[in-house]
């Protein structure tokens, strides 16, 4: 995506402590309330921006939820601290496979957001490979937003909560790029040009990903 395509997601977790412990309670994302509330009334303005319509791909993301994928890893398995992957894809295998997430999505999600560069941000300030807001990085606990390991697994803290909270990979999807008043508003993605593009990008990549 350009880098002007920020995701809204960005304004959604100012002030949300709490989620620096989801290592310790990852539960704690299953409820949006102060999150939602916050993002329904901010969403509210794009109301009166036009409207533009674009059809998705028909086809849907298959995808198993973190309660499904995370009995699938070994009970030994644990992110390794000391001996870390320095490459890109490593380092979102790993993350993802230790937040019972899919990594084929992570990858098709980073790739959407930056482009897999460590470096990248935008004009807006989103910062790294999953264009984290500063107050979005601090909410999530990442210290070094352009530290992949770091920028990664707040991204994937994040997009797990959606997944839980929508019980519905596109529309978790689509909740990382309008936010998830947007979603909720509408009943499912929103019909705004940018985030329909957006969510198809996404599923392209993941099936490239996963074939």
């Amino acid at each position: 995506m350009r880098l002007t395509d920020i995701p809204s997601v960005s304004s959604v977790l100012n002030r949300m402590e709490s989620l620096s412990k989801l290592s310790e309670n990852p539960k704690s994302l299953v409820s949006f309330p102060d999150v939602l509330e916050r993002e329904w009334n901010r969403s509210k303005a794009q109301d009166s921006l036009p409207v533009q319509t674009s059809n998705l791909n028909g086809e849907g993301i298959s995808l198993p939820f973190p309660e499904e994928i995370g009995s699938k890893i070994p009970v030994s398995f644990q992110a390794d601290t000391k001996n870390k992957p320095t490459d890109i894809l490593g380092t979102i295998e790993s993350i993802a496979k230790a937040q019972g997430m899919d990594p084929n999505l992570v990858k098709a999600m980073v790739k959407a957001e930056s482009g897999f560069k460590p470096n990248a941000v935008s004009p807006k300030g989103a910062m790294g490979l999953m264009q984290l807001m500063p107050e979005t990085a601090g909410s999530l606990g990442v210290n070094d937003p352009f530290d992949p390991e770091e920028n990664i697994g707040g991204g994937v803290k994040f997009l797990k909560g959606l997944m839980k909270e929508f019980k519905d990979p596109e529309k978790a999807i689509a909740a990382y790029n309008a936010g998830p008043g947007a979603v909720k508003r509408y009943k499912g993605i929103p019909p705004y040009e940018e985030t329909q593009k957006y969510v198809n990008k996404v599923k392209r990549y993941y099936k490239d990903f996963s074939s």
